[in-house]
C-alpha cells in the first residue's frame, strides 16, 4: 500500500505532498526507509517525463539525511538533471517543513514502449 502522493508541475519541476501515518512506520515515530525510497521512485519517475523521454528505473539512490517524521506533511521536489542518449538522470529532495530528510537520484533508461509492445514484451490493448 503506497502512501498517497499528490503531484503537480511547478516551474519546471514536479512537486509532491504526502502525509504518512502509522501504516508506514519504521523506526518509532518515523517513516520506514523503504517507504521513503518508494516516494522517491514515484516522484523521480514523474519528473523524468519533463526531459521529453519516458523510461524505467535503472537505479535509485537515496541519501537519508534526517529521520522522516510520521503524521507530518512532507514535500518532495524533483527535476531532470540531464539526458544522455537513453539515460535520464533525475534528482529530488524530501523535506518535513524546513528539515531536509532525504535526497534522491534516479537513473532512468528511456524505453520505446510501442516497440516493446509490438515484440510482446509488455501487454497491449490488442
Amino acid at each position: 500500500v503506497a502512501p498517497p502522493l499528490d503531484m503537480s508541475i511547478v516551474d519546471g519541476e514536479v512537486v509532491g505532498h504526502a502525509t504518512c501515518g502509522r501504516t508506514y512506520e519504521g523506526p518509532p515515530g518515523h517513516v520506514h526507509g523503504g517507504v521513503v525510497a518508494g516516494l522517491f521512485d514515484e516522484i523521480l519517475g514523474a519528473a523524468q517525463g519533463l526531459s521529453g523521454k519516458a523510461g524505467m528505473t535503472g537505479r535509485l539512490t537515496v541519501h537519508y539525511r534526517h529521520p522522516t517524521p510520521l503524521d507530518t506533511e512532507l514535500e518532495l521536489r524533483a527535476r531532470p538533471e540531464r539526458a544522455d542518449g537513453r539515460k535520464i538522470v533525475v534528482r529530488g529532495t524530501l523535506h518535513a517543513g524546513e528539515v531536509l530528510c532525504a535526497e534522491g537520484e534516479g537513473l532512468f533508461i528511456a524505453v520505446d514502449f510501442e516497440r516493446l509492445q509490438s515484440l510482446g514484451v509488455v501487454p497491449g490493448d490488442s
